[in-house]
């Protein structure tokens, strides 16, 4: 604390208005000088500048590759039909037996055919 601000505590609540009217200034403040006198507030759009920015390469580097990857995985779903050559998430190879909404039926060897949902297609390999 600074000895002026200890002197105003200590002072009796008797005191003239002039002891009362003192105010305290940091350390090599040059004398009547405001504080907040020459600063300029940011504005509201340099402020947020910066966490705008963050979003936008967050956007391009993360978002927008997984919405491309999904809608190639929607599309390559739909695109199965009876006959195609397949690899599971598991990876299981086989054929494509059946085609349904949401599932496929495959053959895994030639007495063995699993039931698998679309989405467990990996990939298909070419012909």
């Amino acid at each position: 604390m600074s000895y002026i601000n200890v002197l105003a505590q200590a002072a009796p609540a008797a005191q003239p208005a002039e002891a009362a009217a003192v105010t305290t200034q940091p350390a090599g403040a040059p004398a009547g000088a405001s504080t907040q006198a020459g600063q300029e507030q940011p504005s509201m759009l340099s402020s947020f500048l910066p966490l705008i920015l963050l979003f936008v390469i967050i956007y391009f580097i993360a978002i927008r590759p997984q919405q491309k990857k999904a809608k190639e995985d929607k599309a390559r779903q739909d695109a199965l039909k009876i006959g195609d050559e397949v690899v599971t998430i598991g990876g299981i190879h086989g054929i494509v037996r059946d085609v349904q909404e949401t599932t496929v039926l495959i053959e895994a060897s030639p007495s063995v055919s699993l039931k698998m949902e679309k989405v467990a297609i990996a990939r298909v390999k070419s012909k």
